[in-house]
């Protein structure tokens, strides 16, 4: 998640990107939604920002998805207690069925989508268990100027994200 909002905020185009960020976790979208426009604000990107636990609202309208959700988002948005089952493909299920039909979707899960027609790449390298639970904290500290979110930025300013976003139709993977 780090390095998306990184490369979102290098990321200039012909025009402003329109973001919404979803998140069934309600402390974890807070603070993704404070990262990012803490990240934009450093780069100076004007891109606008919204936040929202709904995920039909998030994806209403939407021209680019990139997906990518964990299994804590899957549980919340799904209701799931963590004694059950990890929900996370059947939570993909119920957003891929809501992106409009002509939006180019963008997979950056480990695993493949229940539709045919996107676009997949093994981006961002997966995280282990600790460095998960570690993100927080780590935005913590961006947030707090304990450490300095330009080397993230700088270190994500070539990312195939960005590439795919000049143009979504030919710099990833396509799936069937």
């Amino acid at each position: 998640m780090l390095p998306v909002v990184a490369s979102l905020a290098t990321h200039f185009g012909e025009q402003d990107l329109e973001i919404a960020f979803f998140d069934a976790d309600e402390e974890r979208l807070d603070l993704v939604d404070r990262f990012a426009r803490l990240a934009f604000s450093t780069t100076h990107a004007t891109h606008a920002l919204r936040s929202t636990y709904d995920p039909a609202e998030a994806l209403e309208g939407a021209h680019l998805v990139v997906l990518h959700i964990g299994e804590n988002c899957a549980r919340k948005m799904l209701g799931v207690r963590r004694d059950q089952p990890d929900p996370t493909s059947r939570a993909l299920q119920e957003l891929v069925g809501l992106i409009p039909d002509d939006a180019h979707l963008l997979n950056l899960q480990a695993e493949p989508l229940p539709v045919d027609g996107y676009f997949e790449m093994d981006w961002p390298p997966a995280l282990n268990e600790a460095q998960k639970r570690a993100v927080p904290y780590q935005i913590l500290r961006f947030l707090h100027g304990e450490d300095f979110v330009y080397e993230l930025i700088k270190e994500h300013a070539g990312s195939p994200l960005k590439a795919w976003l000049e143009d979504p139709t030919f710099a990833a993977r396509r799936t069937s």
